[in-house]
Protein backbone atom coordinates (compact mmCIF):
# COMPACT_ATOMS: atom_id res chain seq x y z
CA UNK A 1 0.00 0.00 0.00
CA UNK A 2 2.68 2.17 0.89
CA UNK A 3 5.09 1.48 -1.72
CA UNK A 4 2.14 1.57 -4.65
CA UNK A 5 0.89 5.21 -2.77
CA UNK A 6 4.66 6.50 -3.15
CA UNK A 7 4.42 5.60 -6.88
CA UNK A 8 1.28 7.57 -7.55
CA UNK A 9 3.34 10.40 -5.67
CA UNK A 10 6.35 10.17 -7.74
CA UNK A 11 4.07 10.28 -10.99
CA UNK A 12 2.31 13.20 -10.00
CA UNK A 13 5.46 15.13 -9.44
CA UNK A 14 6.92 13.72 -12.14
CA UNK A 15 4.06 15.35 -13.93
CA UNK A 16 4.54 18.87 -12.23
CA UNK A 17 7.84 19.28 -13.46
CA UNK A 18 7.33 18.50 -17.04
CA UNK A 19 7.53 14.63 -16.92
CA UNK A 20 11.84 14.49 -17.68
CA UNK A 21 11.75 11.01 -16.76
CA UNK A 22 9.35 8.60 -18.68
CA UNK A 23 6.86 7.16 -16.39
CA UNK A 24 7.72 3.58 -16.69
CA UNK A 25 11.28 4.33 -16.38
CA UNK A 26 10.45 6.23 -12.96
CA UNK A 27 8.50 3.70 -11.57
CA UNK A 28 11.12 1.30 -12.78
CA UNK A 29 13.96 2.98 -11.02
CA UNK A 30 11.82 3.44 -7.76
CA UNK A 31 11.51 -0.73 -7.54
CA UNK A 32 14.84 -1.27 -8.35
CA UNK A 33 15.91 0.86 -5.26
CA UNK A 34 12.94 -0.85 -3.11
CA UNK A 35 14.19 -4.21 -4.37
CA UNK A 36 17.88 -3.04 -3.48
CA UNK A 37 16.72 -2.09 0.09
CA UNK A 38 14.95 -5.33 0.76
CA UNK A 39 18.24 -7.06 -0.16
CA UNK A 40 20.54 -5.25 1.57
CA UNK A 41 18.38 -5.92 4.88
CA UNK A 42 18.13 -9.36 4.30
CA UNK A 43 21.77 -10.20 3.45
CA UNK A 44 22.56 -8.07 6.29
CA UNK A 45 20.35 -9.64 8.75
CA UNK A 46 21.18 -13.30 7.83
CA UNK A 47 24.85 -12.84 6.50
CA UNK A 48 26.81 -10.79 8.94
CA UNK A 49 27.09 -10.70 12.65
CA UNK A 50 26.52 -6.84 12.89
CA UNK A 51 24.77 -4.21 10.64
CA UNK A 52 24.64 -0.77 11.20
CA UNK A 53 21.31 -0.90 9.72
CA UNK A 54 19.56 -2.87 11.59
CA UNK A 55 21.38 -1.59 14.98
CA UNK A 56 19.85 1.80 14.09
CA UNK A 57 16.54 0.22 13.87
CA UNK A 58 16.32 -1.72 17.02
CA UNK A 59 17.25 1.77 18.46
CA UNK A 60 14.63 3.55 16.98
CA UNK A 61 11.96 0.54 18.14
CA UNK A 62 13.06 2.33 21.79
CA UNK A 63 12.57 5.82 20.48
CA UNK A 64 8.85 5.14 18.74
CA UNK A 65 8.00 4.48 22.23
CA UNK A 66 9.58 7.63 23.82
CA UNK A 67 7.66 9.51 20.67
CA UNK A 68 4.15 7.82 21.76
CA UNK A 69 4.59 7.50 25.24
CA UNK A 70 7.29 10.49 26.16
CA UNK A 71 7.47 13.11 23.76
CA UNK A 72 9.77 14.85 26.19
CA UNK A 73 12.06 12.09 25.86
CA UNK A 74 11.59 11.99 22.30
CA UNK A 75 12.60 15.13 21.52
CA UNK A 76 15.55 15.72 24.12
CA UNK A 77 19.01 15.61 21.40
CA UNK A 78 20.77 13.75 23.56
CA UNK A 79 23.65 16.08 22.62
CA UNK A 80 25.70 17.39 25.65
CA UNK A 81 26.77 21.28 25.73
CA UNK A 82 29.74 21.18 26.91
CA UNK A 83 32.60 22.05 24.48
CA UNK A 84 29.67 23.04 21.06
CA UNK A 85 32.61 24.70 18.95
CA UNK A 86 34.50 21.72 18.62
CA UNK A 87 32.14 20.83 14.94
CA UNK A 88 35.14 18.35 13.98
CA UNK A 89 36.29 16.30 16.81
CA UNK A 90 36.34 12.27 16.43
CA UNK A 91 36.51 11.27 19.67
CA UNK A 92 33.31 9.19 20.64
CA UNK A 93 31.47 11.44 23.17
CA UNK A 94 32.26 15.03 21.40
CA UNK A 95 28.59 16.84 20.93
CA UNK A 96 28.33 16.31 17.33
CA UNK A 97 29.93 12.86 16.89
CA UNK A 98 27.09 11.09 16.91
CA UNK A 99 24.26 13.96 15.60
CA UNK A 100 24.12 11.98 12.11
CA UNK A 101 22.77 8.92 14.00
CA UNK A 102 20.73 10.23 16.31
CA UNK A 103 19.10 11.85 13.83
CA UNK A 104 18.54 9.03 11.07
CA UNK A 105 17.20 6.97 14.52
CA UNK A 106 14.80 9.35 15.28
CA UNK A 107 13.91 9.33 11.90
CA UNK A 108 12.81 5.68 12.03
CA UNK A 109 10.92 6.06 14.60
CA UNK A 110 8.54 8.03 12.98
CA UNK A 111 8.70 5.67 9.96
CA UNK A 112 8.07 2.68 12.94
CA UNK A 113 4.59 4.60 13.85
CA UNK A 114 3.59 4.19 10.69
CA UNK A 115 5.15 0.72 9.60
CA UNK A 116 4.10 -0.56 13.06
CA UNK A 117 8.10 -1.08 13.98
CA UNK A 118 9.16 -3.30 10.65
CA UNK A 119 12.61 -2.97 9.19
CA UNK A 120 11.18 -3.06 5.59
CA UNK A 121 8.16 -1.04 5.32
CA UNK A 122 10.70 1.96 7.24
CA UNK A 123 12.47 0.68 4.02
CA UNK A 124 10.11 1.82 1.69
CA UNK A 125 9.69 5.28 3.44
CA UNK A 126 13.37 6.08 3.61
CA UNK A 127 14.03 4.82 -0.19
CA UNK A 128 11.66 7.13 -1.14
CA UNK A 129 13.84 10.18 0.49
CA UNK A 130 16.58 8.98 -1.36
CA UNK A 131 15.17 8.08 -4.40
CA UNK A 132 14.04 11.93 -4.44
CA UNK A 133 17.45 13.17 -4.11
CA UNK A 134 18.46 10.92 -7.08
CA UNK A 135 16.04 12.16 -8.88
CA UNK A 136 16.66 16.07 -8.52
CA UNK A 137 20.24 14.79 -9.34
CA UNK A 138 19.33 13.84 -12.54
CA UNK A 139 16.68 17.01 -13.46
CA UNK A 140 19.52 19.06 -13.14
CA UNK A 141 21.93 17.11 -14.83
CA UNK A 142 19.64 16.98 -17.88
CA UNK A 143 19.16 20.86 -17.77
CA UNK A 144 23.04 21.06 -17.88
CA UNK A 145 24.25 17.65 -19.75
CA UNK A 146 21.99 17.44 -23.00
CA UNK A 147 22.35 14.38 -24.37
CA UNK A 148 22.41 11.01 -23.45
CA UNK A 149 19.70 10.70 -20.75
CA UNK A 150 18.81 7.41 -20.72
CA UNK A 151 22.60 6.74 -19.91
CA UNK A 152 22.25 9.72 -17.42
CA UNK A 153 19.72 7.76 -15.90
CA UNK A 154 21.00 4.71 -15.65
CA UNK A 155 24.41 5.91 -14.18
CA UNK A 156 22.23 7.90 -11.16
CA UNK A 157 19.57 5.08 -10.49
CA UNK A 158 21.42 1.61 -11.50
CA UNK A 159 24.96 2.10 -10.95
CA UNK A 160 25.28 -0.67 -8.97
CA UNK A 161 27.12 0.60 -6.04
CA UNK A 162 24.99 3.59 -5.49
CA UNK A 163 21.56 1.87 -6.24
CA UNK A 164 22.83 -0.99 -3.47
CA UNK A 165 24.52 0.85 -1.00
CA UNK A 166 22.00 3.99 -0.62
CA UNK A 167 19.37 2.21 -0.60
CA UNK A 168 20.13 0.18 2.79
CA UNK A 169 19.04 2.30 6.05
CA UNK A 170 21.95 4.27 6.61
CA UNK A 171 23.51 7.70 6.76
CA UNK A 172 24.47 7.34 3.45
CA UNK A 173 20.57 7.28 1.85
CA UNK A 174 20.04 10.65 3.95
CA UNK A 175 22.99 11.98 2.80
CA UNK A 176 21.73 11.70 -0.99
CA UNK A 177 18.33 12.81 -0.55
CA UNK A 178 19.60 16.14 0.76
CA UNK A 179 22.35 16.32 -1.64
CA UNK A 180 20.42 16.18 -4.35
CA UNK A 181 18.23 18.90 -2.63
CA UNK A 182 21.28 20.96 -2.24
CA UNK A 183 22.16 20.62 -5.68
CA UNK A 184 18.74 21.25 -7.27
CA UNK A 185 18.09 24.09 -4.65
CA UNK A 186 21.71 25.73 -6.16
CA UNK A 187 20.75 24.97 -9.83
CA UNK A 188 17.49 26.93 -9.36
CA UNK A 189 19.03 29.87 -7.53
CA UNK A 190 22.23 30.22 -10.21
CA UNK A 191 20.61 29.32 -13.79
CA UNK A 192 17.13 30.35 -12.79
CA UNK A 193 16.58 33.28 -10.57
CA UNK A 194 17.37 33.78 -6.93
CA UNK A 195 14.48 32.44 -4.92
CA UNK A 196 14.21 32.89 -0.91
CA UNK A 197 12.45 29.45 -0.48
CA UNK A 198 15.18 27.39 -2.39
CA UNK A 199 17.67 29.41 -0.67
CA UNK A 200 16.05 28.20 2.70
CA UNK A 201 15.93 24.62 1.25
CA UNK A 202 19.94 24.71 -0.16
CA UNK A 203 20.69 26.11 3.58
CA UNK A 204 18.71 23.42 5.56
CA UNK A 205 20.19 20.75 3.09
CA UNK A 206 23.62 21.98 3.52
CA UNK A 207 23.27 22.14 7.43
CA UNK A 208 21.46 18.53 7.71
CA UNK A 209 24.35 17.41 5.58
CA UNK A 210 27.06 18.67 7.96
CA UNK A 211 25.34 17.02 10.62
CA UNK A 212 25.53 13.54 9.20
CA UNK A 213 28.53 13.63 7.60
CA UNK A 214 30.76 17.09 7.72
CA UNK A 215 33.17 16.24 5.09
CA UNK A 216 30.72 15.98 3.15
CA UNK A 217 29.08 19.12 3.26
CA UNK A 218 32.38 20.92 3.46
CA UNK A 219 33.15 18.90 -0.22
CA UNK A 220 30.44 20.61 -1.79
CA UNK A 221 30.63 24.11 -0.68
CA UNK A 222 33.32 25.48 -2.31
CA UNK A 223 31.92 23.58 -5.39
CA UNK A 224 28.68 25.54 -5.35
CA UNK A 225 30.75 28.82 -4.49
CA UNK A 226 32.88 27.83 -7.54
CA UNK A 227 29.85 27.25 -9.50
CA UNK A 228 27.79 30.61 -9.05
CA UNK A 229 30.89 32.23 -9.64
CA UNK A 230 32.01 30.79 -13.17
CA UNK A 231 27.93 31.05 -14.17
CA UNK A 232 27.90 34.50 -13.32
CA UNK A 233 31.84 35.95 -14.46
CA UNK A 234 30.48 35.86 -17.99
CA UNK A 235 34.19 37.07 -19.31
CA UNK A 236 36.28 34.10 -17.22
CA UNK A 237 36.76 30.99 -18.00
CA UNK A 238 35.41 28.57 -15.88
CA UNK A 239 38.19 26.70 -15.13
CA UNK A 240 39.92 29.40 -14.57
CA UNK A 241 37.20 30.45 -11.98
CA UNK A 242 37.81 26.59 -10.27
CA UNK A 243 41.17 27.06 -10.47
CA UNK A 244 41.83 30.03 -8.39
CA UNK A 245 39.56 29.07 -5.84
CA UNK A 246 40.21 25.81 -5.18
CA UNK A 247 44.05 26.77 -4.89
CA UNK A 248 42.77 29.52 -2.15
CA UNK A 249 40.97 26.36 -0.26
CA UNK A 250 43.78 24.13 -0.59
CA UNK A 251 46.03 27.41 0.66
CA UNK A 252 43.73 27.91 3.68
CA UNK A 253 43.67 23.96 4.41
CA UNK A 254 47.35 23.98 4.94
CA UNK A 255 47.68 27.20 6.30
CA UNK A 256 45.16 26.33 9.14
CA UNK A 257 48.04 24.21 11.00
CA UNK A 258 48.93 27.68 12.83
CA UNK A 259 45.03 27.96 14.01
CA UNK A 260 43.67 26.17 17.27
CA UNK A 261 43.33 22.30 17.43
CA UNK A 262 39.70 22.11 16.97
CA UNK A 263 40.17 24.12 13.39
CA UNK A 264 43.16 22.39 12.60
CA UNK A 265 41.63 20.65 9.21
CA UNK A 266 45.39 18.82 8.45
CA UNK A 267 45.27 17.13 12.13
CA UNK A 268 42.16 16.87 12.14
CA UNK A 269 41.42 14.79 8.84
CA UNK A 270 45.04 12.82 10.18
CA UNK A 271 42.91 12.12 13.54
CA UNK A 272 39.94 10.32 11.34
CA UNK A 273 41.98 8.44 9.38
CA UNK A 274 43.84 7.29 12.61
CA UNK A 275 40.28 6.34 14.13
CA UNK A 276 39.57 4.13 10.80
CA UNK A 277 42.92 2.43 11.38
CA UNK A 278 42.00 1.51 15.10
CA UNK A 279 38.90 -0.49 13.81
CA UNK A 280 39.11 -3.64 12.21
CA UNK A 281 37.86 -5.55 8.60
CA UNK A 282 38.32 -8.90 6.91
CA UNK A 283 40.12 -6.37 4.06
CA UNK A 284 42.61 -3.76 5.32
CA UNK A 285 44.21 -1.92 2.46
CA UNK A 286 47.87 -0.34 3.31
CA UNK A 287 47.68 3.21 4.25
CA UNK A 288 50.38 5.29 5.28
CA UNK A 289 49.38 7.50 8.91
CA UNK A 290 49.01 11.18 8.00
CA UNK A 291 50.95 13.89 9.76
CA UNK A 292 49.15 17.98 9.13
CA UNK A 293 51.77 18.46 6.86
CA UNK A 294 52.01 19.48 3.51
CA UNK A 295 54.63 16.89 2.76
CA UNK A 296 53.02 14.34 4.61
CA UNK A 297 49.98 14.45 2.29
CA UNK A 298 51.69 14.45 -1.05
CA UNK A 299 53.71 10.83 -0.08
CA UNK A 300 50.00 9.84 0.68
CA UNK A 301 48.49 10.68 -2.10
CA UNK A 302 49.36 7.60 -4.47
CA UNK A 303 48.16 5.94 -2.10
CA UNK A 304 44.97 7.98 -1.64
CA UNK A 305 44.42 7.60 -5.46
CA UNK A 306 45.11 4.07 -6.00
CA UNK A 307 42.68 3.16 -3.44
CA UNK A 308 39.71 5.28 -4.81
CA UNK A 309 40.28 4.52 -7.96
CA UNK A 310 42.06 1.38 -8.71
CA UNK A 311 41.18 -1.68 -5.89
CA UNK A 312 40.07 -4.37 -5.26
CA UNK A 313 42.64 -5.74 -7.64
CA UNK A 314 41.32 -9.40 -9.80
CA UNK A 315 43.58 -10.67 -6.81
CA UNK A 316 41.73 -9.72 -4.32
CA UNK A 317 38.17 -10.66 -4.67
CA UNK A 318 36.87 -12.34 -1.75
CA UNK A 319 32.96 -12.12 -1.82
CA UNK A 320 30.50 -10.90 -4.57
CA UNK A 321 30.57 -7.22 -2.71
CA UNK A 322 34.28 -6.84 -4.28
CA UNK A 323 33.40 -8.75 -7.43
CA UNK A 324 30.42 -5.87 -7.93
CA UNK A 325 33.13 -3.51 -6.90
CA UNK A 326 35.70 -4.82 -9.62
CA UNK A 327 33.06 -4.91 -12.33
CA UNK A 328 31.92 -1.61 -11.98
CA UNK A 329 35.35 0.04 -11.86
CA UNK A 330 36.19 -1.73 -15.20
CA UNK A 331 32.59 -0.09 -16.26
CA UNK A 332 33.50 3.09 -15.03
CA UNK A 333 37.28 3.12 -16.87
CA UNK A 334 35.20 2.14 -20.05
CA UNK A 335 33.22 5.02 -20.16
CA UNK A 336 36.21 7.48 -19.24
CA UNK A 337 38.23 5.87 -22.05
CA UNK A 338 35.18 5.87 -24.66
CA UNK A 339 34.65 9.75 -23.71
CA UNK A 340 38.08 10.93 -23.89
CA UNK A 341 38.77 8.99 -27.03
CA UNK A 342 34.82 9.14 -28.59
CA UNK A 343 33.54 12.01 -27.71
CA UNK A 344 31.03 14.05 -29.99
CA UNK A 345 33.16 17.51 -29.77
CA UNK A 346 36.83 18.03 -27.84
CA UNK A 347 36.03 16.37 -24.03
CA UNK A 348 37.30 19.18 -22.66
CA UNK A 349 34.29 21.82 -24.26
CA UNK A 350 31.84 19.44 -22.32
CA UNK A 351 33.97 19.39 -19.00
CA UNK A 352 34.52 22.61 -19.40
CA UNK A 353 30.98 23.69 -18.31
CA UNK A 354 30.44 25.03 -14.68
CA UNK A 355 27.91 22.30 -14.05
CA UNK A 356 30.12 19.37 -15.12
CA UNK A 357 33.32 21.32 -13.27
CA UNK A 358 31.27 20.88 -10.48
CA UNK A 359 30.44 17.80 -10.38
CA UNK A 360 34.25 16.89 -11.43
CA UNK A 361 35.71 18.92 -8.56
CA UNK A 362 32.91 17.37 -5.90
CA UNK A 363 33.64 13.96 -6.98
CA UNK A 364 37.08 14.19 -6.95
CA UNK A 365 37.57 16.19 -4.04
CA UNK A 366 34.83 13.95 -1.58
CA UNK A 367 37.06 10.77 -3.59
CA UNK A 368 40.34 11.78 -2.37
CA UNK A 369 39.67 12.14 0.85
CA UNK A 370 38.20 9.12 1.12
CA UNK A 371 41.26 7.71 0.05
CA UNK A 372 43.31 9.39 2.52
CA UNK A 373 41.24 8.18 5.79
CA UNK A 374 39.74 5.07 4.94
CA UNK A 375 41.73 1.69 4.52
CA UNK A 376 39.14 -0.84 4.26
CA UNK A 377 37.84 -1.94 0.60
CA UNK A 378 34.22 -2.34 1.70
CA UNK A 379 33.59 1.00 3.19
CA UNK A 380 35.60 3.13 0.34
CA UNK A 381 32.86 1.47 -1.91
CA UNK A 382 29.76 2.41 0.37
CA UNK A 383 31.46 5.79 0.99
CA UNK A 384 32.30 6.57 -2.57
CA UNK A 385 29.41 5.38 -3.99
CA UNK A 386 27.41 8.69 -4.90
CA UNK A 387 30.95 10.29 -5.71
CA UNK A 388 31.14 7.77 -8.51
CA UNK A 389 28.04 8.67 -10.00
CA UNK A 390 28.42 12.04 -9.97
CA UNK A 391 32.20 12.05 -11.48
CA UNK A 392 30.73 10.07 -14.22
CA UNK A 393 27.73 12.10 -15.27
CA UNK A 394 29.84 14.78 -17.18
CA UNK A 395 32.23 11.93 -19.23
CA UNK A 396 28.33 9.98 -19.83
CA UNK A 397 27.31 13.33 -21.31
CA UNK A 398 30.38 13.74 -23.18
CA UNK A 399 30.07 10.50 -25.69
CA UNK A 400 28.42 10.66 -28.72
CA UNK A 401 24.43 10.66 -28.38
CA UNK A 402 22.41 7.86 -28.48
CA UNK A 403 19.44 7.58 -30.14
CA UNK A 404 17.35 6.05 -27.10
CA UNK A 405 15.43 8.58 -24.95
CA UNK A 406 14.73 8.81 -21.39
CA UNK A 407 11.95 11.93 -21.44
CA UNK A 408 8.30 12.16 -23.02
Amino acid sequence: MYATGLSFLFRWLNRRKGKPVDERWLLAAFVAKLVAGFGYGFVYAHYFPVSDSWVYFKESLVESQNLLTRPSAFFSTGIPFTNLTDLFSTADDAPWSNTGENLLIKLLAVFNVLSGGNYYIDTIFFNALSFWGLYLIYIVAGKHIQKNRLLLFCIIFFLPSCLFWNSGIDKDGLIVFFTGTLIYAAHYCITVKRAAGQLVIGVLSFVFIFLLRSVNALVLLPAIVAWWVSARALRAKPYLVYIVIYSGCLLFFFLSVHFPAKFNLPLKLAEKQRQFLTLEANTVLPLTPLEPTFKSYAEVLPQAINHVFLRPYVTEIRSPFHLMAFAEMILIMVIFLLAVLFAAKPVLDTLSQPFCLFLITVSLSGLLIIGYTVPFTGAIVRYKALYMVLFLLPFAGALRPFRRKIDK
